[in-house]
């Protein structure tokens, strides 16, 4: 193992947490990665050091100081998302958070209120548009599939004079692999139109290279990174910032309300706008502090280390019999997960899952089982269900080895 890798692992104190007197095989970072000390302990420091209202709406040095870190915070992550600015970067509680706030803030007219979705959507992208759709603001229209990814061939058909925004994940949460976002953007964009990317399952191993792509707008979660829960952002392309309205108001978003002709707002204009209320100040610190120590660690040794676990899943699994690996070596390598289904009559993906966590002498083997709240790729592909291993730094090729073994021995069972 890569020094700079075995190095990040300390940093994941649930490692060494018995559960139930078992250790831990983690093979479900896609749901979230285990957290980090560093970014815990940064918190920790932010809410007991400072612990106080940062905004723009005090003048003594605690608050100051607070503002100073939220907002040195907000340039980490500007970086990591490939900001043009730290101004075109609005902290959120994560990608479901970020697209109900780009869909209740994006400016739909009656000419232009079509929007495309990729087929693999999350349910944190994709129920936000369809509430919109099922209000009569907008009107959906979904991406066929070719295999298990968007069929990007198709997506000039779908698009036109009506189109306002194409949605894209950057890497599906149940198919793996990575998406050809730079070419959406293009197509996007010749239709007069914006592109949207979830980089949930991106960030965590790649960073984020959405808005170096052409995307116009990209969100990402910090749990997926070691990071506080409730912690993410939103990048929004300066130009389109301008144009949205913002769906929640209050404190720190407003410049005055007057009385000349009834009561009247006069709002702030650009990121901050879109933050109103107290921010979570030490959830930034945290995610800030997560950011910087996988930097550390170096993008290119995570994507290195977790491509390869994902290429030897994918070998190992496929001499199984009685299951299926979904996805092709190549397309997989490019992401962080691997989904398998069953081919063997009476098999349950949530029986097995329950066998794994419980059966296993002195282990509890945790893997996802389900949809996982991927409903539109379900029903676009024509799979049911899937069991998703999903892998980060603190993977071996000895935890996939263990679940095929588990895996070869619960086929024989059933």
């Amino acid at each position: 193992m890569n020094k700079a890798i075995a190095a990040l692992n300390r940093e994941f104190p649930a490692l060494r947490t018995r559960f139930c007197g078992r250790r831990l095989v983690y093979l479900d970072s896609a749901c979230t990665v285990l957290k980090m000390r560093c970014a815990a302990d940064a918190q920790r420091e932010s809410l007991l050091r400072l612990g106080g209202c940062g905004g723009r709406r005090s003048f003594y040095s605690l608050s100051s100081e607070m503002e100073e870190a939220f907002e040195a915070a907000r340039r980490t992550v500007a970086w990591l998302m490939g900001a043009g600015s730290p101004d075109e970067v609005i902290f959120t509680g994560g990608v479901t958070d970020a697209a109900n706030l780009l869909a209740n803030s994006f400016p739909f007219t009656k000419d232009r209120n079509e929007v495309v979705l990729s087929p693999l959507e999350h349910n944190a992208v994709f129920l936000p548009f369809e509430r919109l759709a099922a209000a009569g603001r907008v009107k959906l229209k979904v991406l066929p599939l070719k295999g298990l990814t968007p069929d990007l061939d198709a997506l000039p058909r779908l698009l036109g004079r009506r189109t306002a925004l194409v949605c894209l994940n950057h890497a599906s949460n149940i198919f793996g692999g990575r998406q050809e976002l730079r070419r959406a953007a293009a197509l996007a964009r010749a239709a007069g139109a914006y592109l949207f990317s979830d980089d949930a399952q991106f960030s965590p191993t790649h960073g984020s290279g959405a808005a170096a792509e052409g995307a116009d707008a990209c969100a990402f979660s910090g749990h997926k990174l070691g990071a506080p829960y409730c912690t993410g952002a939103l990048y929004v392309r300066r130009e389109l910032l301008a144009k949205l309205r913002p769906w929640r108001v209050g404190g720190g978003t407003v410049e005055g309300v007057t009385l000349a002709g009834g009561y009247k707002a006069k709002y702030i204009g650009g990121n901050r706008g879109f933050e109103a209320g107290v921010q979570n100040y030490a959830g930034a610190a945290g995610l800030a502090a997560a950011i910087g120590r996988l930097e550390r660690a170096g993008f290119g040794n995570i994507r290195a280390h977790v491509s390869g676990l994902v290429l030897d899943a994918h070998e190992r699994l496929s001499s199984v019999k009685g299951v299926r690996v979904l996805g092709g070596k190549a397309a997989l390598a490019e992401g962080s997960l691997l989904s398998i289904v069953p081919e063997k009559r009476g098999f349950s993906s949530r029986d097995f899952a329950l066998f794994l966590d419980s059966s296993v002498k002195g282990l509890s083997i945790a893997v996802r089982s389900g949809r996982h709240c991927a409903d539109l790729a379900c029903l676009s592909s024509g799979v049911k269900e899937t069991l998703r291993l999903s892998y980060f730094t603190y993977n071996t090729a000895d935890d996939t080895e263990l679940f095929a073994r588990v895996l070869e021995r619960y086929l024989r069972m059933i």
